[in-house]
């Protein structure tokens, strides 16, 4: 039982009303006539018959009208037993562990706040890009992390975790509610009808920072002079200042940039000119001095000086110009196109025509080595494709056609070598081998679907299959802007060599290249410790990039990556949310979180206390014509 506007019981004082209006009161007595009075004695009986209440039938009724509507219009409620038992729901105390709440003292807020609501039945939990139960004992110990906080991502998984309790839940959240975290729709924010939701801001208003947003810098370089690194210095809410950048290479400071950055806006910082040495080097940029935020003040990168990468070449010189100008064109001499003698220690091998011993070949594909096989007009003699064994049913030539050119029509667009040449756009057909693609996977074919390139992994290695000659006579591929980019991916797949090198954001995950083997991969974090074992390499598993630092990647067959994990700049903003976008959060979970599948959260009796109010009206006036009437009489 409870009253949602109790305030209208101080109404009940009108009560005192009836009650006097029933004492004053009385029967009008016979007057007569009389000389003088002197000679009569005080009636004492009559005075207090005066002070006695008549009617008492009457006055009850009148009592009773007034004093339910007085109650119905505080507007009592019964609770249902959902509503009970919310109130005594479990409670989870929620703080948030976003970079962002190292600045200005904001963790030691929050960590106070979190002591004084913990009850001896409350869960502790902490949560950034996602959500984890932790020890109450470990309360004094949390700390900002390094990944970006995300609301819905929280009321995702809080609505997970009470759908698996399976009872009602109170959620207080401990944060400084950044308005980057907000998601773009509110609906993401909905937290289900037995969640209720307390807010406790740690921040009031927008704190300045600066940081070092991005880094632009070349993954693999060949020589020192070509390595530069950009630098992006942005400021929020902030005004005009000169701010330091520092370079840093290998554990040492190397270089120093002072830049003026705009209020609230960005500037670009150049380095270049500095030594780098053979392998990976570890890099960042940072700004001095520190800020109120400091976790975001550096930016890591990472870079490797390699020799060009040997890619072994057998068939006719013209096809090897063409390849050999696209590739240092596309690469920026990345790959080095050599000979056919020692092909046994490159990478991959580029067959036009001829090939070494196939059974040779066979093997070390097998072993992960690349090959493209360009077929020819004397490929068709033979009747297969070498090392695929796809068969060969004829050649097709465009002069039998309308137009007297084909054009590749049916694309894979998923595959980096058609999306990013283009989809060979423009590119026209002469003569092509009609090829049977048996378990190879087509990514461009002519209108019939007629193969043009295939795709087959053939034990840990990759084949690409060019059903046309690169000589310039069976097509103007050679020729075609689309050309530099197909050679460059091609390239990159048949040496199954990604970026060495990559920035991302902590919270984010990573997945080994397609085909690495678990005996092969090998994930190092930070400190240097082994990341997943081998059952999970096995089976593919993610891993979660959850610290800030360089992480080391093994691929074997001599492939190494080497990723710099930075935080996350959604955090730099520190501005927090707006006021009424919070209230609305927490007034629509707290409703729904009373109900129970959408219903009322309570029954009201208002209406109930109306029509009894009504009927206390009729009796009053059917007793106030009784008396009236035998006044009469």
């Amino acid at each position: 039982m409870g009253l949602l506007a109790p305030w209208f019981l101080a109404g009940l004082g009108l009560l005192a009303l009836p009650v006097y209006l029933h004492l004053l009161r009385r029967s009008r007595p016979d007057s007569k006539q009389f000389s003088s009075l002197m000679f009569f004695e005080p009636g004492r009986q009559a005075e207090l018959r005066r002070r006695r209440l008549d009617y008492l039938k009457l006055l009850a009724a009148r009592l009773l009208l007034l004093a339910l509507i007085i109650f119905a219009f505080a507007q009592p409620v019964i609770q249902s037993r959902a509503v009970r038992a919310a109130s005594a729901a479990p409670r989870l105390v929620v703080v948030d562990v976003s970079p962002s709440m190292g600045c200005c003292g904001r963790m030691e807020r929050a960590r106070r706040l979190a002591a004084e609501r913990l009850t001896p039945e409350a869960r502790l939990a902490a949560f950034d890009s996602r959500l984890r139960l932790i020890e109450r004992g470990s309360l004094d110990r949390l700390a900002p992390g390094a990944a970006a906080n995300s609301f819905s991502e929280l009321a995702r998984a809080l609505r997970a975790w009470q759908q698996e309790r399976r009872e009602p839940v109170e959620v207080h959240l401990i944060s400084d509610f950044q308005r980057t975290a907000l998601p773009a729709g509110f609906a993401e924010l909905a937290l289900g009808d037995s969640i209720a939701l307390r807010l406790y801001p740690v921040a009031e208003s927008a704190e300045p920072n600066w940081t070092v947003e991005s880094v632009r810098a070349p993954a693999r370089v060949r020589h020192a002079r070509e390595a530069r690194v950009q630098a992006v210095i942005a400021g929020f809410h902030t005004p005009e200042a000169r701010r330091t950048a520092v370079l840093r290479i290998g554990g040492r400071d190397v270089a120093r940039r002072d830049v003026q950055v705009p209020p609230e806006g960005r500037a670009t910082v150049e380095f270049d000119s500095f030594d780098l040495p053979y392998g990976f080097s570890q890099g960042s940029v940072r700004l001095e001095p520190a800020d109120a935020l400091p976790a975001d003040d550096e930016f890591l990168f990472a870079m490797e000086r390699t020799d060009p990468l040997p890619l072994a070449f057998t068939g006719s010189r013209t096809a090897e110009t063409y390849i050999r100008n696209a590739l240092e064109a596309a690469a920026g001499g990345l790959f080095a196109l050599a000979g056919e003698s020692g092909w046994q220690q490159a990478r991959a091998l580029i067959a036009v025509g001829s090939l070494p011993p196939e059974a040779e070949v066979a093997a070390a594909v097998r072993r992960g080595m690349g090959l493209l096989l360009v077929l020819g007009p004397e490929s068709a003699a033979r009747g297969r494709v070498p090392i695929t064994g796809q068969r060969i049913t004829g050649t097709r030539y465009a002069a039998r056609s309308g137009e007297g050119y084909f054009i590749a029509q049916r694309h894979d667009p998923t595959s980096p070598l058609l999306s990013k040449s283009g989809l060979w756009e423009g590119v026209r057909f002469y003569q092509v081998l009609a090829v049977e693609p048996g378990e190879a996977r087509v990514l461009a074919a002519l209108e019939d679907s007629t193969p043009l390139l295939l795709e087959q992994n053939v034990g840990d290695g990759v084949v690409l299959v060019l059903t046309f000659a690169l000589d310039g006579l069976a097509s103007d591929f050679p020729l075609q802007p689309a050309f530099v980019p197909f050679m460059e991916q091609a390239a990159r797949r048949l040496a199954q060599w990604e970026d060495s090198t990559a920035s991302l954001a902590a919270g984010q995950t990573f997945a080994p290249a397609a085909g690495v083997s678990a005996r092969a991969f090998e994930v190092l974090d930070p400190r240097g410790r082994r990341v997943l074992g081998f059952a999970e390499t096995a089976r593919g598993a993610l891993v979660e990039l959850d610290q800030t630092g360089f992480w080391r990647v093994s691929l074997g067959q001599g492939r190494e990556r080497m990723i710099a994990v930075n935080v996350d700049r959604r955090e730099s903003d520190l501005a927090p949310a707006p006021r009424d976008a919070l209230e609305l959060w927490s007034s629509a979970a707290s409703a729904a979180g009373q109900g129970s599948g959408g219903r009322p959260p309570a029954r009201p009796l208002a209406l109930w206390l109306l029509a009894a109010a009504l009927a206390a009206g009729l009796v009053e006036m059917v007793l106030e014509s009784w008396y009236l009437g035998r006044e009469a009489a």
